[in-house]
């Protein structure tokens, strides 16, 4: 008699292999179907956290291979179809920002993550069915952060706000925090 094949545990694990190929030869870091934003390094956090095209593209080569699509090096090419990578965008941006709230976590300025304990491809995976829901959700700011006072008398919307502008300030912090190891 055959064996039994658990069919999604092998599209994970599959989607896994080929999202973090080029994470595993980046960073150094060993990454599968179970890592968690909480479970990255401080140093692999703050490269994904920090700004510039080069770490958007280890987004790219993550959401793309998590996809069964290949790597970033086919957007660079422009071998893909504009609404497909439009898709990629969006998607490599709701997680990045995914990646600055736990950051913010690290840091003790936000609560809990949404989805903290969800594993990274299931987060592409979220990202790509939700879209802009998913892009929306953010947490809330920690009652113990000095800006609280001013963040609790606005509007959810406004609160928003308040918490991405943040983002780059908590990077920076996250980085002096990083570099002082």
């Amino acid at each position: 008699m055959g064996e039994v094949v658990d069919l999604e545990r092998f599209r994970t694990k599959l989607a896994a292999d080929q999202g973090f190929r080029t994470w595993l030869a980046r960073f150094q870091e060993q990454f599968g179907p179970e890592t968690r934003l909480q479970d990255l390094s401080d140093q692999t956090l703050l490269y994904l956290a920090s700004p510039g095209e080069e770490n958007l593209y280890v987004y790219f080569d993550l959401v793309m291979g998590a996809q069964g699509l290949g790597g970033s090096l086919r957007f660079r090419l422009d071998d893909l179809d504009n609404a497909t990578k439009l898709k990629i965008m969006d998607v490599a941006f709701a997680l990045m920002d995914r990646v600055r709230f736990e950051v913010m976590r690290r840091l003790g300025w936000v609560g809990e993550v949404l989805e903290q304990d969800t594993p990274i491809i299931q987060l592409v995976r979220q990202a790509v069915r939700r879209g802009q829901e998913f892009a929306r959700e953010v947490p809330r700011l920690a009652p113990s952060h000095p800006d609280y006072p001013a963040y609790a008398k606005l509007r959810a919307a406004d609160q928003t706000v308040f918490l991405r502008r943040l983002i780059p300030r908590a990077v920076g912090e996250f980085e002096a925090r990083v570099s002082k190891r």
